[in-house]
C-alpha cells in the first residue's frame, strides 16, 4: 500500500505532477467527492491541499514554508468555533459509548416554516431507563449553509425526556422552525456534555459525545 504523502506545488508544480502521474485515484473526503484526484508519482500518492483543508487540516504558507495543523482540537461548525463530535452522514448509525443515533431525512416544513428531520435514537449502553436529559443533553440544532443555527422546536421533549430500556430506541420526526427557508441545511447536531454523567457510573467512550451529521452525504 502506498505511503500517503502531502503533495503541494512548492517543490513540484501541479503541471509537472500531473504529467508525471502514473495513476490517479478518485478522492472522497468525509463522504464528499473532490474535483481534483489524488495522483501517484514514483510510487507515492499525493493529495491536493484543498482536499486536506476539506478534511479539516489547517494550512498556512510563509515564504517557502508550508505549515499543516491536524484537527486535534475542537474547531467548529463551519468556522473558528466548530464543535468536536462523532461525525457521520445521513442514514449512518453513530455511537458514543452510550447512545446510537442517526438521521434518515431532512425535508422542508411549511407549517411551521423551516425543516423537519427524521431521527432515530437507541440506548446502546447496558443500563436500563437511560434518558438523553440525564446524560448531558445540550439540545439539537440544524446548521444552515451560512453557518446560522436553527434550534429544534420545544427542545425535542418527546425524545429528550423519554427513558429507554437497554437496546430500545425511537424514531421521531422533529421540527426546526425558521424563516430562512432559502438557506440549505448543512449539518444536524445532537449536543451532549459528558459532565452530565457526573455522579453516575456511566461513561462515554469519546471525549466529545455530541453527534454531528453532515447532510450533504448519505450512507
Amino acid at each position: 500500500m502506498n505511503k500517503l504523502l502531502v503533495g503541494i506545488g512548492i517543490f513540484l508544480s501541479a503541471l509537472v505532477l500531473a504529467q508525471a502521474a502514473q495513476k490517479t485515484y478518485r478522492l472522497i473526503v468525509n463522504g464528499k467527492a473532490q474535483t481534483t484526484p489524488a495522483i501517484v508519482v514514483g510510487g507515492k500518492t499525493y493529495v491536493p491541499l484543498d482536499a486536506l483543508r476539506a478534511a479539516g487540516v489547517g494550512a498556512s504558507l510563509s515564504g517557502s514554508t508550508l505549515t499543516l495543523t491536524l484537527p486535534s482540537e475542537p474547531v467548529a461548525q463551519g468556522g473558528a468555533n466548530q464543535n468536536a463530535a462523532v461525525e457521520g452522514c445521513l442514514n449512518e448509525w453513530l455511537f458514543n459509548g452510550l447512545w446510537r443515533f442517526r438521521v434518515t431525512s431532512v425535508q422542508p416544513s411549511t407549517d411551521p416554516p423551516g425543516w423537519k428531520a427524521t431521527v432515530e435514537v437507541r440506548n446502546g449502553s447496558r443500563a436500563d431507563g437511560l434518558a438523553l436529559a440525564g446524560t448531558g443533553w445540550g439540545g439539537m440544532r440544524i446548521i444552515l449553509s451560512d453557518g446560522n443555527p436553527v434550534e429544534v422546536l420545544s427542545d425535542a421533549v418527546d425524545v429528550r425526556d423519554q427513558p429507554f430500556l437497554q437496546g430500545a430506541g425511537k424514531t421521531i420526526t422533529l421540527v426546526f422552525p425558521s424563516e430562512e427557508t432559502s438557506k440549505t441545511p448543512s449539518k444536524l447536531f445532537l449536543l451532549l456534555d459528558p459532565k452530565g454523567l457526573a455522579g453516575t457510573n456511566l461513561r462515554y467512550t469519546v471525549p466529545d459525545p455530541s453527534f454531528r451529521v453532515r447532510l450533504d452525504c448519505r450512507k
